[in-house]
C-alpha cells in the first residue's frame, strides 16, 4: 500500500482503489474516523450504489449500521441511528454522528465537497456534510454548526474540507438569477466572472462559512487539488462518471479505524 501525507489528511492505494483518510487531532483519536474511498475498483463495482459498497465493507466494520440518505442539495441533517439506516434513504445532506451511536454514516459526491466537523468536550462529535454549489449558497456548515455545533465543542472544534472540482473548472452562466443570488452571498475571491460566466471557488467559500461560524482557522484543513483534473484519483461528473461517486464514510471510531 502507497501512502502519501497531506495537513489533516492520509492518501492511500489499496487494492479497493485510493483512499483518503481524515486525520483526527489528538482530542479525537480513537473516538472517530472519517475516510473517502474514492476511485478503484469497490466503487466502480458499486456504480454510486451506497448498498452495494457496504456489502463489500460491512465485515470490515463490524457489520455496523450504515446511515446513508437521499441526497438533494439542500441543508437537511439528520443523525444517525438504526431507524436511520440502510435501507431507509431519509433526505438529507448532512448526518450528526453522536458518541454514543454504534450506526456509522456515509454521503456520496463526484465534484460536490466533502466536509467533516468534529468536536471535543465531554460527548466528542462528528458532522459530514455534502456541499455543493447549491449547498453551499445556502450555507448548510453554519446550518449544521447552529443545530448540532453550539456549546457542543467546549472550544475545541475542526474542520476537514475534501476534495472538489476547483475554480477553474466550476463555471456558471452569469445571466444565471441563482448566479447572480451567489455573486451577492460569496466572497469576492471566491467567485471571478468572465466572459459572460462566474467561476467559482466553492472550497474556499466553504472555508469562509466556517471561520465566520466559529471554527479556528488554524482547525481547518482543506485537501485541495480538483475532482476534474485529478480524475484519476477521484470521480468527477464533469469528467464523465455519471453514476460512480466518491463515497465518505464516517462515525465513532472501532478497533478496525485504530489498526
Amino acid at each position: 500500500m502507497s501512502c502519501k501525507e497531506y495537513e489533516g489528511f492520509r492518501l492511500s492505494r489499496t487494492a479497493r482503489g485510493v483512499e483518503l483518510e481524515f486525520v483526527m487531532p489528538r482530542e479525537l483519536e480513537g473516538k472517530f474516523f472519517a475516510r473517502l474511498y474514492a476511485r478503484g475498483p469497490l466503487n466502480d463495482e458499486a456504480n454510486g450504489d451506497p448498498a452495494r459498497v457496504w456489502a463489500a465493507l460491512s465485515a470490515e466494520y463490524g457489520g455496523r449500521p450504515l446511515v446513508a440518505p437521499q441526497q438533494v442539495h439542500g441543508v437537511n441533517i439528520i443523525e444517525a441511528s438504526e431507524r436511520e439506516a440502510l435501507p431507509a434513504r431519509s433526505e438529507a445532506d448532512g448526518v450528526f454522528i453522536g458518541s454514543d451511536c454504534r450506526a456509522l454514516a456515509s454521503l456520496r459526491f463526484a465534484d460536490c465537497t466533502p466536509v467533516v466537523i468534529a468536536g471535543a468536550g465531554d460527548k466528542p462529535w462528528m458532522m459530514i456534510l455534502h456541499s455543493g454549489f447549491k449547498g453551499t449558497l445556502l450555507n448548510i456548515s453554519a446550518a449544521a454548526l447552529e443545530r448540532f455545533g453550539g456549546g457542543r465543542a467546549g472550544g475545541k472544534i475542526w474542520a476537514w474540507i475534501g476534495p472538489r472540482i476547483c475554480a477553474c473548472c466550476y463555471s456558471r452562466r452569469a445571466d444565471d438569477p441563482v448566479t447572480r443570488e451567489a455573486l451577492a452571498k460569496f466572497s469576492p475571491e471566491c467567485a471571478k466572472e468572465k466572459d459572460g460566466f462566474v467561476f467559482f471557488d466553492i472550497g474556499g467559500e466553504i472555508r469562509r462559512q466556517l471561520s465566520a461560524s466559529g471554527v479556528p482557522e488554524e482547525n481547518i484543513f482543506d485537501f485541495g487539488g480538483c475532482t476534474r483534473c485529478e480524475n484519476e484519483v477521484f470521480y468527477s461528473y464533469r469528467a464523465g462518471d455519471e453514476e460512480k461517486r466518491n463515497f465518505l464514510l464516517a462515525g465513532r471510531s472501532t478497533n478496525r479505524e485504530n489498526m
